[in-house]
């Protein structure tokens, strides 16, 4: 068996070795953007507790310049009724909380999602409400179905406590078809880093 080789110019040569630097920074970029974005998020959603001057009978509107009495960083949305001030908090009555962050879908599907909560609470994914548990009530739950690509999608809850007569809670749960009913996990939750 021979083989035989073509001659090529030097000017081939140069060719290639100029295109090769443009491939690896091409192939820097395509493996490092997307830790680079990773890297922004921190685990856990941005939770901004704001105590109210007065009866929250709906979702409250909460002016761009309102600092929040209290802003932490939430594991989950696993907040069962309590009383009586709202778990960590000197929060009682008269309150509303907005929890923001970034959900990480794991596969293509539909996802139903289920908000408990007493009083009001809805979930927004990608800016459209997926889940309205509005109204003044004692822990109840509310849920719909989305379908969803996998990756990640722009989350906000919004909560509001009127009265504390016997409990103040909100749950987020989550199931597909390849997933059991569950608080959705730490894992998925995230919010953008500082």
């Amino acid at each position: 068996m021979v083989i035989r080789t073509t001659p090529t110019s030097s000017d081939d040569n140069q060719l290639t070795m100029k295109k090769i630097p443009l491939l690896l920074v091409g192939l820097c970029l395509l493996a490092f953007g997307g830790v680079a974005r990773a890297a922004d998020l921190a685990p856990g959603l941005l939770g901004e507790y704001f105590a109210m001057d007065s009866a929250v009978e709906d979702f409250p509107k909460i002016a761009a310049d309102k600092k929040p009495t209290l802003k932490r960083v939430d594991k989950t949305i696993e907040f069962r009724s309590t009383g009586p001030t709202f778990p960590g908090t000197k929060l009682d009555n008269h309150f509303a909380i907005r929890w923001t962050g970034v959900i990480k879908i794991p596969q293509d599907g539909k996802y139903t999602f289920s908000l408990e909560s007493d009083d009001g609470s809805r979930l927004l994914i990608d800016g459209k409400t997926v889940v309205d548990n509005g109204g003044l009530h004692e822990m109840q739950e509310q849920s719909e179905s989305v379908e969803l690509k996998a990756g990640e999608h722009e989350l906000r809850i919004d909560y509001f406590e009127n009265e504390n007569d016997g409990g103040a809670g909100c749950v987020l749960c989550w199931k597909s078809k390849d997933l059991a009913r569950a608080v959705v996990p730490a894992s998925a939750l995230f919010h953008k880093g500082e």
